[in-house]
């Protein structure tokens, strides 16, 4: 079970933030920042939700050292957004913020857990970084689309207009950086996410199939085998995102598919 920080004075939103989580991580209050540092320097703590107005004007600086110091931590803010604040919510998410949830809108369980996990997808991107340094511009954003939006149901149509590229250009971009076809890439976006949500082992694979679209458990596992010779938990065992990542890395790892394959993910 990992373990989320908590930076919210206001016991109504830790409320929910506990209701969206679930059981699923343990969730601990932090009283102020130097808490939540404490708190990941001591403990597995992989996404922190905030609020950088808890002392009353906004707090960036401990926000930046918190990214700086632990920059594989997921972190979300969890704020009032009144257009006082449009300002300084910008210059949030500068910071290299992951994630917003604005109070009384955003933070009903199900959607707070949908907007929790799709930060969660953004940190597991930023494992891809030294990788990304040697790719074209268009590559590493086709990349960082099919993880950060792997909750979503993409579509290679829906990524090439995202990009302003058609599909020829994408696909030979991709190939000269020893990467799949862009049918494939958004598979491999879902399973490097996949990888992330089983390193936590109260969740079953039926579980991550249901949160990332996939139309069944055993589709999911079918795409497991077929990409990764491996099922989930041997993912897991293996060490989750970071082993799915190794592969997808590994030109080797993108042989043997039909190049006009459709994927069981994409039904």
């Amino acid at each position: 079970m990992g373990i989320v920080a908590a930076l919210l004075p206001n016991p109504a939103r830790l409320f929910r933030l506990r209701a969206a989580i679930r059981g699923r991580h343990a969730v601990e209050a932090c009283a102020d920042w130097a808490a939540v540092t404490r708190l990941c320097e001591e403990q597995p703590v992989h996404l922190a939700v905030l609020d950088v107005f808890s002392s009353g004007s906004m707090s960036l600086e401990p926000l930046r050292q918190l990214k700086r110091r632990f920059p594989r931590l997921s972190t979300v803010v969890y704020v009032d957004a009144s257009a006082e604040r449009a300002h300084d919510l910008f210059d949030a998410g500068r910071s290299g913020v992951d994630g917003l949830i604005v109070a009384d809108r955003d933070d009903d369980p199900r959607a707070m857990a949908l907007i929790l996990e799709q930060a969660e997808a953004r940190g597991v991107a930023a494992q891809l970084r030294t990788a990304m340094g040697q790719w074209r511009p268009l590559v590493r954003d086709a990349v960082l689309i099919a993880v950060t939006r792997a909750h979503e149901r993409l579509t290679t149509d829906a990524v090439t207009r995202t990009l302003s590229v058609s599909r020829r250009i994408l696909a030979r971009q991709l190939a000269d950086a020893g990467l799949p076809t862009p049918q494939r890439l958004l598979t491999w976006g879902r399973l490097i996410v996949a990888g992330h949500l089983l390193e936590d082992t109260e969740r079953s694979a039926d579980g991550v199939a249901y949160a990332l679209h996939f139309p069944s458990g055993s589709a999911f596992r079918n795409t497991c085998q077929r990409y990764l010779k491996a099922t989930p938990s041997e993912i897991r065992a293996n060490g989750g995102a970071g082993w799915v990542i190794n592969r997808f890395l590994t030109p080797e790892s993108h042989e043997g598919l039909p190049d006009e394959e459709q994927d069981e993910v994409a039904a």
